[in-house]
Formats: C-alpha cells, sequence, structure tokens
C-alpha cells in the first residue's frame, strides 16, 4: 500500500509528546516520584518511539518496495551513539575517579547497549557512598535497540496482511510472560530465567520491569498505531483511552503494578493518540506550540545528562536539600544544552544527508508541521509521521 504524503509529514505533537514524558521522568526523579509516575512517561518513550520507527520502516519500504537496512540502522546510530558514548565516557570517568568501581563488564554493556541486562545479572549498584551509579539510566536505550535488531527484519519477513495480527499477537504474548515471570518469579525462583538472586529487594521487579522480554510491548503498542493506520483504521476514543490509563494506575497488587500496567497504558495510549494527533483538537495545539517542541527536541540529551546531573548533586550536595535541588536543575540545564548543540545538532545534519527528514530546529519544525488547508479537510486522524 503506497504511503501519500501525509503520512512522512513531520508532526509537531510528537515532540510535545516527548516533552511531556521527559517532564515526568524529570520531576519524578527531583523528588516526586510519589505523585509524578516517571515511569508511565518511560512507558510513553517506548510507545511514541514504537510508532515513529514503524512509520519510518513501512514509509522508506512504500516508497522504495524494500527496506533499507544500512539506511535504517545509519540513522539510528548517528541519532543515539554520539551522545550515549559521551555521556557513558565522561560520567564514568568522573565517577571512577571519584572512588565509584565500574567492571569491565559493567562499561561493556552501557556502551553496547545491554545495560539493562547487565543490571539484572551484575547490579550497577552504588559503590561510591551516597551517589547514584551514573549507567543506571541506560536501561531503557538498551531496550529500543535490542527491539529494533529485530522487529525491522519482523516487518520484512512477515507478510502486510500478517503485521497487524502478529503485531497484537505480540503483545498478548509479551503480556502472558508477564504473567509466567510474576509466578515463578515473585512466588518461587527460576535462575534460568530469574536471573541469580540478589540483595536489592526490588529484584524480582526489576525483572519485570528491566528485561526486553518483559518490556518489548511498550514499543509494540506504538508500532500496532503505525500498522492500523497503514491499513486505514480510523478511531478517537479519548475518553476510553483515559478510562484506561486511570484503570492501569488504580489496580492494586503486585498483578496490576507489575504485569497488567505496561499492556493497559498501551492500550490506553492506542486510543488516545489518534485524537492528540488530530490537527484540529485543543491538546494537539498545546502539544505543537513552540516551548512544547523545543523541550521534545531536547528531551533525549536530557534524558541522558539530568541523570549524571543528580549524580553531581548527590555527591556535592550531601544531606542540603535544597542544595541538592539547586545543582540538579542547573546541571541538567546546562549540560543538556550543551550536548544539543555541540553533538546532536553536528550530527543533524549527518542524519539529514543519511535521508532523515528531521527539521532543523524548532521554528523549522514548527512551520513545517503546519498543516495544510487540503489536510485540514481530511478526515481527522489519518495521521502524519515525525521524521526521526
Amino acid at each position: 500500500m503506497a504511503l501519500d504524503r501525509r503520512f512522512t509529514t513531520y508532526l509537531p505533537a510528537l515532540d510535545g509528546l516527548r516533552a511531556v514524558a521527559i517532564l515526568l521522568v524529570v520531576l519524578s526523579h527531583l523528588g516526586l516520584g510519589r505523585i509524578v509516575p516517571g515511569a508511565f512517561g518511560v512507558t510513553l518513550f517506548f510507545f511514541i518511539s514504537g510508532y515513529l520507527i514503524t512509520r519510518q520502516l513501512l514509509g522508506g519500504m512504500a516508497r522504495h518496495g524494500r527496506l533499507d537496512f544500512k539506511g535504517f540502522y545509519l540513522r539510528r546510530c548517528l541519532r543515539l551513539m554520539p551522545q550515549a558514548v559521551t555521556y557513558i565516557v565522561v560520567a564514568g570517568l568522573i565517577y571512577s575517579a571519584l572512588g565509584g568501581r565500574i567492571t569491565a563488564a559493567g562499561w561493556a554493556a552501557a556502551l553496547l547497549y545491554g545495560a539493562n541486562g547487565y543490571d539484572l545479572v551484575g547490579h550497577y549498584g552504588p559503590t561510591l557512598p551516597g551517589v547514584r551509579h551514573p549507567f543506571n539510566i541506560l536501561w531503557s536505550l538498551a531496550i529500543e535497540e535490542q527491539f529494533y535488531l529485530l522487529w525491522p527484519v519482523a516487518l520484512v519477513l512477515l507478510p502486510a496482511r500478517c503485521r497487524l495480527p502478529g503485531c497484537l499477537l505480540f503483545c498478548a504474548t509479551v503480556l502472558c510472560w508477564r504473567f509466567w515471570l510474576l509466578h515463578h518469579c515473585f512466588g518461587g525462583h527460576t535462575p534460568l530465567v530469574c536471573g541469580p538472586e540478589n540483595p536489592n529487594p526490588l529484584w524480582r521487579y526489576n525483572r519485570l520491569y528491566l528485561a526486553t522480554d518483559a518490556r518489548a510491548d511498550s514499543l509494540a503498542w506504538g508500532a500496532l498505531l503505525a500498522l492500523a493506520e497503514q491499513g486505514g483504521l480510523r478511531w478517537r476514543a479519548p475518553r476510553a483511552g483515559l478510562l484506561i490509563l486511570a484503570l492501569a494506575f488504580a489496580w492494586p497488587g503486585p498483578v496490576g503494578r507489575h504485569v497488567l500496567r505496561p499492556a493497559l497504558q498501551g492500550l490506553g495510549l492506542l486510543a488516545c493518540f489518534p485524537t492528540l494527533l488530530n490537527a484540529d483538537s485543543p491538546p494537539h495545539r498545546l502539544l505543537s506550540s513552540r516551548p512544547a517542541i523545543l523541550l521534545g527536541r531536547l528531551s533525549y540529551a536530557l534524558y541522558l545528562w539530568h541523570w549524571g546531573a543528580l549524580g553531581a548533586a548527590d555527591y556535592a550536595a550531601g544531606d542540603n536539600p535544597t542544595l541538592w535541588l539547586a545543582i540538579a536543575i542547573a546541571l541538567s540545564a546546562a549540560l543538556t544544552v550543551f550536548s544539543y548543540a555541540a553533538i546532536e545538532q553536528p550530527m543533524l545534519r549527518l542524519r539529514r544527508l543519511a535521508g532523515s527528514r528531521v527539521p532543523r530546529n524548532a521554528t523549522e519544525a514548527a512551520a513545517a508541521g503546519a498543516p495544510t488547508v487540503a489536510e485540514r479537510a481530511q478526515t481527522p486522524g489519518q495521521g502524519t509521521h515525525a521524521a526521526t
């Protein structure tokens, strides 16, 4: 099925949703974790990523009749690796210089997108008293990149008519797998799948939270939206989506928190997103504002460097909460802006040469995302694609 121009047009509301996601994560880490759902911010990042990357892959296959694996992985490397490697080297060396210990395996796992697996087996524990480990934040990047090693291959191998039901079956399978893990890793212990015993009291919870096999459905729900969109399926159910999201947070007990929540959040986002992507909706206009776009474009740098800034605040502020907060906020902002200007923007030029259509800055993004009169006349929900 050929994709028209609307499916490759930049949609600024998705940068705005990235802004929402990073605000949830950062505010949670700044001490508001009891009232701000930082974990949902990560799930939102996963959903956005699954949607965007799948749309990108489907668009490329429709235009060229094949999937350009080389171009896809080149753009992914240019997007993620420069800032990640810089963060890992800088934060890791500073942590080591201050007395923290990072094993060779810990370094290798961080650099090769295996941080989530290492954290489950070897554990990035705080070896510098009172200071968080700088590599703890890398688990979500590892899940994404492990997912994208296999997902493009699956799209190529599956017949077009099987992709949507296959993706839905995958989401259901991961949900069932979490139920199995809950029973065997919480109620008992199966070392082969649960990992070694860990002194951290949350280690069994982490098996369901950090491992790719237990979290990949959060990306697949976003991919499911892209596949449905390509197949011509349309819906707008924001109220149902909000009710499902509320249920995800309210469901009590280990089953609700550790098993059902990612699936319910994915289903809720699936119901809400078409409305958020509809250019005539008030949420879309708010998410497409220049401040939201700018924060969304800074979100990757902020996700990485705010964690290093929090570690610096741990070390410098001691038990002084006011000083800790001041250092954390100021250093997060400074490192984020520097990383975005010195690393991400130069890499963006290379990404565009490699075929990326992402706008160069927030002003261009807002202008590029403004719908034409003809596009506004189309049926709401026939979504556009934010370039990656």
